[in-house]
């Protein structure tokens, strides 16, 4: 289980290698973590992959805040800080490992496409990869697998491990290399047509006022069908996703500017400062002004 960090102090804590491996094993394990409320800013020395199964949550990382669903995957890098906020019955996977434990193949891994990370990073933030529906179960049965191994350590289980990994990766490879045709793709639900472009919609047009019937008719849907599609993908209607979606961008710049409060919430679409207060403290559970003081 994840540690929810009870420390008040902004100081990022930095998690040591005992926490999640033990020692004179292979350093690759699987965790399955139920959020609920905060988990403070931390960082480490190892690789982490980051599964949301279900749930909702605002995630910062290196001072950006995102809002993180079900299907989520990300990938957090060795010496990122990062910390979760306002989890709601989130339960998540988290894929640890050092690529060294992969030893003469660990080049040949960075060599698949999405995976040359210092390159991709340099060049942009890696993005959060929303996972089809299709491919959820295969993901979920790979990690589970690579977690019983580790649990039940039967003959073989560090090599086999390693080969899960490898497996995971190159998953993650094809994942974030097919991503602009990701997107466009329609499975069986409309899940990367619809979705997709409602996020889109919402990233491009938070700052103004918009609504449910706006998202819809860009969309081309009713907006009965649309709120069911989205709520059933990504457990919440799109006007909440809107709502939360600017809380997130509001966290940033409580964090990082010295913008008055009734100016953030004209910026981030709620105009109304009453408004903002009201919907910031239902989501994270303070009012913005003692989020910032804090």
């Amino acid at each position: 289980m994840v540690k929810i960090m009870n420390n008040s102090n902004s100081t990022p804590e930095i998690i040591s290698d005992s926490k999640y491996f033990e020692p004179d094993t292979v350093r690759i394990t699987i965790c399955g973590s139920q959020h609920h409320g905060k988990v403070w800013q931390h960082s480490h020395a190892f690789y982490e992959f980051v599964y949301v199964e279900q749930g909702f949550s605002l995630h910062s990382y290196n001072g950006k805040t995102s809002v993180l669903c079900g299907g989520d995957l990300f990938a957090i890098f060795p010496g990122d800080v990062h910390s979760y906020n306002s989890a709601y019955h989130t339960h998540i996977y988290n894929c640890l490992f050092y690529l060294e434990e992969l030893g003469d193949l660990r080049s040949e891994v960075l060599r698949l496409p999405g995976i040359d990370w210092e390159r991709r990073r340099a060049a942009a933030p890696l993005p959060i990869i929303r996972v089809g529906l299709s491919e959820r179960r295969e993901l979920v049965e790979l990690l589970e697998h690579m977690r019983r191994e580790r649990e039940n350590k039967a003959v073989g289980w560090e090599l086999n491990l390693k080969g899960l990994l490898i497996n995971f990766l190159t998953m993650y490879s094809r994942l974030i290399s097919s991503l602009p045709d990701h997107e466009c793709r329609q499975d069986e639900r409309g899940y990367c047509g619809y979705i997709y472009a409602v996020l889109k919609f919402v990233e491009e047009n938070y700052t103004r006022d918009i609504t449910g019937a706006d998202i819809a008719e860009f969309v081309g849907l009713s907006q009965d069908y649309l709120s069911r599609q989205f709520k059933a993908a990504m457990a919440m209607t799109p006007v909440e996703y809107v709502r939360k979606f600017r809380v997130a961008k509001s966290i940033d710049l409580l964090k990082t500017t010295d913008m008055s409060i009734a100016n953030i919430a004209d910026a981030c679409g709620f105009g109304d400062i009453s408004l903002y207060s009201r919907v910031f403290k239902q989501i994270i559970g303070v009012s913005p002004a003692a989020f910032r003081k804090e």
